[in-house]
């Protein structure tokens, strides 16, 4: 149990972990985008008028666009290089500062295409013949004379080493907090583990406790049981209706008070794992019958009508006596909440698919379970109507108890029901 709830708490940081640094990376990397984008588009625009005002004073000067000398740009990080062209009305270049030649075809093709307006920048990808991705920003503004339109004005900056640096940090962000994750999961385990030692050790001193006091409070009661069996079947007292009435009502809570006792017993021995499971060959349906046929009185007296059915011969390799009690508590338990007149089924099959395996159920036509409750019931001191309960003595242990019983064997339980209509107790248990 305390390794289950080790193993959670570990889980559950390590996914806190992993969300915060997931958040990060996404905040980080979209944060740095952002500023190189805007940095760099500002940059873009006031050199792309620059070049539209010189082309425009080189027009009055000569009538003609010439090509400019190379600028010295200064290339901020991993050499990303600027580059323009310009086209007159005709849409003819007539002065360029080209980019690579690896990637001059694909920025024409873009120009080919433009359709942004002036002073936009835009920032456009593309595949290179080698496989590789180019990632290029580009602006446009047409050259004015006056209110004349000479040409326009192409200028890019090529930022694929800023785009494959970006990619490179993140990938290295990536690997570094999953490197990091793992360390914190370790981490994580070693300290819940050592947060769970006094929770370890206040629950083994609870479970000592509870098992030494249900087993010293089974021989008082056994006492004071026997001595109340006594005083009954002495004849020379003379004893009153109220006494009479006085010692069943005390014969009545003894019994009540030894079932709780017996269920805390096997409860923390089955916690101290004290509680042996001794497998052995037997017949199921020849098991339960004799059992079906014990707890008939008890449906007679709420006028239930309680029946076996399924296969008539079911060998299982199991405990015998934990599987009888498994199948009394559950018989008990539908009979206890199906109300006057109605029907509690117990079926006992054995089926082949997905796998081999026993399927037992428990029907009954009682007020059913609700969704909330159904999550609650296998806990222990849980009961659905508590006033009930407490009316047919009922101490909430005994679906824990059931529940332990099925786990014991490798088999799972769950409860299937319509509130208002019934529900059904449905076990399956390997052969």
């Amino acid at each position: 149990m305390f390794a289950k709830i080790r193993n959670e708490l570990t889980l559950r940081y390590a996914i806190v972990m992993m969300l915060m640094m997931m958040a990060f990376i996404v905040v980080s990397s979209t944060g740095l985008l952002w500023i190189l984008y805007q940095e760099e588009q500002q940059d873009l625009r006031s050199f792309t008028e620059e070049e539209a005002r010189e082309q425009a004073e080189m027009y009055k000067e000569k009538t003609i666009f010439f090509q400019l000398p190379p600028k010295e740009t200064e290339d901020v990080d991993h050499g990303a290089k600027i580059f323009y062209y310009v086209f007159d009305i005709s849409r003819q270049i007539v002065a360029t500062e080209e980019p690579s030649q690896l990637i001059r075809t694909g920025v024409l093709r873009i120009i080919h295409n433009w359709d942004a307006s002036d002073g936009e920048v835009k920032l456009k990808k593309f595949l290179l013949p080698n496989g590789d991705r180019a990632v290029v920003m580009l602006c446009s503004m047409k050259i004015y004379d006056g209110s004349q339109v000479l040409g326009t004005i192409y200028v890019g900056e090529d930022i694929s080493a800023y785009y494959h640096m970006l990619k490179m940090l993140l990938i290295m962000m990536v690997i570094i907090s999953i490197t990091f994750l793992i360390i914190a999961a370790f981490a994580g385990h070693s300290l819940a583990g050592k947060a769970m030692i006094p929770i370890k050790q206040a629950f083994s001193r609870q479970r000592e406790f509870v098992a030494d006091a249900s087993h010293e409070l089974r021989t008082p009661l056994s006492i004071l049981q026997t001595s109340v069996e006594v005083v009954q079947t002495d004849n020379d007292q003379k004893l009153s209706a109220f006494s009479i009435q006085v010692l069943d009502d005390m014969k009545s809570e003894i019994r009540r008070m030894t079932r709780l006792v017996t269920d805390l017993l096997t409860l923390a021995r089955a916690d101290a794992g004290a509680t042996n499971i001794i497998k052995e060959k037997f017949d199921l349906a020849a098991t339960a019958e004799p059992l079906i046929r014990s707890v008939q009185p008890l449906a007679m007296v709420k006028e239930i009508h309680l029946e076996m059915s399924g296969d008539e011969t079911i060998p299982i390799m199991a405990d015998r006596e934990k599987i009888s009690q498994l199948l009394l508590i559950l018989v008990d338990n539908a009979i206890k909440y199906t109300p006057k007149g109605g029907r509690v089924e117990v079926s006992l099959t054995r089926t082949v698919t997905p796998k081999t395996m026993v399927t037992i159920a428990v029907h009954d036509t009682g007020e059913g379970i609700s969704e909330n409750e159904r999550k609650l019931i296998f806990e222990r001191f849980y009961r659905v109507n508590k006033v009930r309960s407490r009316e047919e003595g009922g101490t909430g242990l005994g679906l824990s108890i059931a529940k332990w019983i099925v786990d014991a064997h490798g088999g799972k339980i769950k409860v299937e029901n319509t509130p208002g209509i019934g529900s059904s107790f449905i076990i399956h248990l390997p052969l």
